[in-house]
């Protein structure tokens, strides 16, 4: 683990830089079927990282959706201090990560992401496949009022396996002109062959919308994300 832990911090020093290629699938359409390519830059130590994602044409779904959804699988450029639990992220690389999630929206619309991460030449390479089901007009996440994701805390577990971690997360926006909530419960399977599984803890994410179009064809994001354990017994007698 000591050696893991060593190659992860001389890896993600600095400033690291990020790939995206992801196929946008609505239903079984072939046609509606998009591209998004991207690139980020990142301070893994300190937490921080930025998106950019770009589609050749208008996506049917606001990309303020598609684009956390998407910077949610750049867990390694987490904050991580101390020896307060095991940096399960970083410690993949070099090498491959695979990404399994499912979504359910406060709505009928549901969503199933398949990921690999790699790393190759100093960057962070994003392949993805996200299916959507049940997209509709009337669906808030099909309207371009919308607010950036809200902050939130993700929770993090070991997996069934000894080199799985599972999450789940609770992705928020506010839409329309009543500003109602509206939500994804997200939970992804990681797994990196030979890694060792975390211990339960948080991240808090904060996330901040730089720029994005009114057709869907661009999005920019920075997103700040901190691991953290909560303990509950602390000022317990």
């Amino acid at each position: 683990m000591d050696h893991r832990m060593e190659r992860a911090e001389s890896m993600f020093t600095g400033t690291s830089k990020s790939k995206v290629i992801a196929d946008i699938h609505f239903g079984d359409d072939p046609d509606m079927t998009f591209k998004v390519t991207g690139e980020g830059f990142a301070q893994p130590l300190e937490g921080s990282q930025s998106l950019e994602l770009n589609c050749s044409t208008p996506l049917p779904i606001n990309f303020n959706v598609v684009g956390t959804i998407i910077q949610t699988n750049f867990r390694m450029f987490t904050q991580y201090t101390g020896s307060m639990v095991y940096d399960f992220f970083k410690t993949s690389f070099p090498g491959q990560m695979n990404v399994e999630m499912d979504g359910t929206f406060t709505d009928e619309l549901t969503v199933k992401v398949s990921c690999t991460l790699t790393y190759v030449k100093d960057c962070l390479i994003c392949r993805c496949q996200v299916h959507f089901e049940n997209l509709t007009g009337e669906c808030p996440a099909a309207s371009e009022d919308m607010s950036a994701t809200l902050p939130c805390f993700e929770i993090l577990d070991k997996g069934e396996k000894a080199d799985e971690c599972r999450s789940s997360v609770d992705l928020v926006w506010r839409t329309g002109h009543t500003a109602e909530k509206y939500s994804c419960r997200l939970n992804s399977v990681i797994k990196c062959a030979g890694n060792f599984a975390p211990s339960f803890h948080f991240i808090g994410h904060d996330f901040k919308l730089t720029e994005k179009s009114e057709n869907n064809r661009h999005f920019t994001q920075r997103q700040k994300s901190r691991a953290t354990i909560i303990n509950y017994y602390k000022n317990s007698n």
